[in-house]
């Protein structure tokens, strides 16, 4: 008699890789290795493995819980509750949850074989062997897949010296070919701006870097200010011989892009992306203060939908939370006496003489489409751009509505020609 396998919901093989962890339902036996299932759950704020190639088995992905982001070569998907995303062998991708909330996704393998290879991570793990890009790599030819090297990220670590005993080191994720692009994160960390470089990357030269202080990344005592910041990124593209690059920031990120644009007498940023930035001050239209606010208060002031993007910190587990609260901490630093903004920044945007889009999200309460309005006029050459049904973070919104806002600024503002 042939036998079926029942699997409870507290059943299957839990295996933990970092933060996302991996159950195995079905490794193969019962179904003569024709079919493997597992569920894989990605808490808020994930990055996913490098694009990558299976030669031998078909994966797919049904999404039950959240929204995961599936980058397949250079397009990318938000992908709901109740959608399937089936991979061919040879087809590059990776996945990814960006958003603030748990995705959860059945995982299928046909034939098995990739079940060994999470077997093997785990184990791998188990003995005390870190999980090293190298290491990932060589796990994965073992089970007839490659790292799609020709859209892999390159994590790199830059040191950037500003002046004697001023020196900083700077993680850096770069992707991609063209015209380069800097994009900058906000107070949420990197994984707030992975969908714009993920989009960025098809057509250009992407690199993002994660701010000192954020992510577990260390901050030298001399680096506290947002000026800091913009001297150090306007540094590092000189010396690595960076031109006509495009500044994208996100919140304080764009504050350090307008500061970065104020700066560049080198004229190395050809264009600047704004979305929903701090960093002036406007009568009538006062920053909210995001330290003041609790957890449901974030939600609220940050985001059109904040059901979808709550997450009660009781759920948070315990390394995420402390590794919140740092950035938290990192972020107080930055953000300045007086508050959010530099008295100075709003005078000088107005010798910035590259093109210039705001984009804000028509929701923001943290700082309202009126304060956008407000910092566009400061600039000669900007376009305000509204983004229907977002708040702060219109990118995790509404992807598809501001990719298409930065599409159309390259198109009509391409760059310089080459020389």
């Amino acid at each position: 008699m042939t036998e079926v396998s029942v699997v409870a919901p507290d059943g299957g093989e839990a295996i933990q890789l970092g933060p996302i962890q991996m159950r195995i339902l079905e490794d193969g036996r019962t179904t003569g290795h024709r079919l493997g299932v597992g569920e894989i759950t990605i808490p808020p704020g994930t990055a996913g493995p490098p694009q990558h190639r299976h030669a031998q088995h078909d994966e797919g992905f049904y999404v039950v819980s959240g929204t995961a982001r599936f980058t397949v070569g250079d397009a990318s998907y938000d992908a709901t509750p109740g959608t399937l995303v089936m991979v061919p062998p040879g087809a590059p991708h990776t996945f990814a949850n960006p958003g603030e909330e748990p995705v959860v996704l059945l995982n299928t393998f046909t034939p098995d074989l990739y079940v060994r290879y999470f077997r093997e991570l785990g184990q791998m793990i188990a003995d005390g062997q870190p999980l090293t890009p190298e290491s990932t790599e060589q796990a994965m030819s073992r089970y007839a897949t490659e790292t799609a090297a020709d859209y892999a990220e390159r994590p790199r670590t830059r040191t950037i010296e500003l002046a004697p005993g001023r020196s900083v080191e700077v993680a850096l994720a770069e992707a991609g070919t063209g015209r380069t692009a800097l994009v900058l994160h906000g107070g949420g960390g990197p994984a707030t701006v992975q969908g714009i470089a993920g989009h960025l990357s098809g057509a250009m030269h992407v690199l993002t870097p994660v701010h000192p202080g954020w992510d577990g990344t260390a901050r030298p005592g001399w680096l506290s200010a947002i000026g800091d910041l913009a001297a150090a990124y306007l540094r590092m593209l000189r010396d690595e011989g960076h031109r006509d690059v495009l500044v994208v920031g996100s919140s304080i990120g764009g504050w350090i892009g307008a500061e970065m644009a104020a700066r560049d007498d080198a004229g190395l940023i050809s264009g600047l992306v704004l979305i929903d930035s701090v960093g002036v001050l406007v009568n009538g239209q006062p920053i909210r203060d995001f330290f003041a606010l609790d957890a449901r208060g974030v939600a609220e002031y940050s985001f059109y939908d904040a059901d979808r993007f709550y997450v009660d910190p009781a759920t948070v587990p315990a390394e995420q939370a402390a590794q919140r609260a740092a950035n938290m901490a990192t972020m107080r630093v930055f953000a300045g006496d007086p508050y959010m903004h530099d008295p100075g920044l709003s005078g000088r945007l107005g010798r910035v003489e590259i093109p210039v889009l705001v984009l804000w999200g028509d929701s923001d309460r943290i700082v309202t489409p009126g304060y956008g309005q407000a910092l566009a006029a400061a600039f000669p050459q900007a376009q305000f751009a509204v983004i229907g049904q977002a708040g702060h973070l219109p990118q995790l919104e509404q992807p598809d509505a501001t990719f298409g806002a930065l599409d159309a600024f390259i198109r009509k503002n391409p760059g310089r020609p080459a020389a």
